[in-house]
């Protein structure tokens, strides 16, 4: 009977856990996140394949030529985006995995912020940055902390890109663009 009792309090347990949602912060607000992704979101994503170019405008008031270029690789288990803005080559990688859309970006700020999918409204996917995953703090390191990517479902061959880097003094800068496929 008492292993019986553990059982069903394990199960309970679990159950619970599987459907609830866990607040995160970001940049000093509460981002509520789910604890599974959609994985037609994933395969959304893999829509993006080929080459897109843009220009990419900063609050900071600064711009710069942008290309995106997607790849489908691992045996359609991946999501290759290799970015270049200006000079600047950076690659992530989108992967469903343990029921979760993940977003790692190996930065040319020499760090690699982990996000992870926080929803998806009408096509537009935000992505926040998991901290304890990445190993980087907001005390004293300067990174990627979120993302949006409109998909653009009314025309397939745009899409809007949107991220943001904070610091130690908070945001340092939002950068947006509207791309088109080339």
């Amino acid at each position: 009977m008492r292993k019986l009792l553990l059982l069903l309090i394990l199960i309970t347990a679990v159950s619970c856990n599987n459907n609830s949602t866990a607040v995160e912060v970001v940049e000093g607000t509460e981002v509520e996140t789910t604890s599974a992704s959609d994985p037609n979101d994933f395969e959304e994503l893999k829509k993006l394949e080929g080459k897109w170019a843009g220009t990419l405008e900063r609050t900071d008031g600064s711009s710069d030529e942008f290309t995106l270029d997607y790849t489908v690789t691992s045996n359609g288990s991946a999501l290759l985006e290799e970015s270049v803005t200006g000079e600047i080559e950076m690659l992530s990688i989108f992967n469903f995995q343990n029921d979760e859309l993940l977003l790692t970006h190996y930065c040319g700020l020499q760090n690699k912020p982990i996000s992870k999918l926080t929803g998806n409204n009408e096509g537009v996917l935000s992505f926040a940055t998991d901290s304890q995953m990445s190993g980087l703090t907001l005390e004293k390191d300067t990174y990627v902390t979120s993302w949006e990517i409109n998909l653009s479902p009314e025309d397939e061959n745009q899409m809007m890109y949107k991220y943001t880097v904070s610091g130690p003094e908070g945001d340092v800068f939002t950068a947006t663009s509207t791309l088109s496929r080339i």
